[in-house]
């Protein structure tokens, strides 16, 4: 624990990457080193959306240097109707040269573990098609029911792949979600 900022470090699995905790949305600069020049690594800039803004962040250092991080909020959604304790998973993100050592994997798993402590039911993320395969290798399943969030404009309806990973038992959707506020 580091009493300066109230994060705390993990090993995240690998020996040399640290895992490290801190409240809040995260460092803008932080995310701009990840993205390595890439302009929109996330493939949803020209999907015009407006995000909410993370309240937990967890990062992974490499010898000192960041290789990945991501972000989560913590929100009661509609899942059929039915109030549902979510923590909605965003902005995950690995430097392209740190890609294929399963720092993915910690990082998302220790956030999932987080998200379970702060009293989480389901933890959901929205993602493009093509990453569905590597989430469901973690144990995410893909949502069928539509899904929908608040815009400036509007309601709207969720044009990503939405994934939930369960953390109490609770069934999936299959009349539809509501996320009560903006995507993550």
């Amino acid at each position: 624990m580091d009493g300066s900022d109230g994060g705390d470090d993990a090993d995240g699995g690998d020996a040399d990457v640290r895992l490290r905790y801190a409240p809040g949305p995260g460092d803008r600069e932080d995310n701009a080193a990840l993205r390595d020049g890439v302009p929109d690594p996330f493939g949803v800039d020209g999907l015009g959306l407006v995000w909410a803004g993370k309240e937990h962040t967890l990062t992974a250092a490499c010898d000192g240097r960041l290789v990945a991080s991501t972000g989560w909020l913590l929100r009661e959604m509609a899942f059929d109707g039915a109030p549902r304790r979510v923590a909605g998973l965003g902005s995950a993100l690995v430097h392209p040269a740190y890609r294929g050592r399963g720092i993915a994997r910690s990082v998302i798993s220790v956030a999932v573990e987080h998200a379970r402590a702060a009293g989480a039911e389901t933890v959901m993320l929205l993602c493009r098609p093509e990453l569905v395969p590597l989430y469901t290798q973690l144990g995410w399943r893909r949502i069928s029911a539509p899904v929908t969030f608040r815009q400036p404009a509007g309601t709207r309806l969720c044009p990503l792949t939405t994934m939930t990973y369960d953390l109490a038992e609770l069934p999936q959707p299959t009349v539809g979600v509501d996320l009560r506020g903006l995507p993550f």
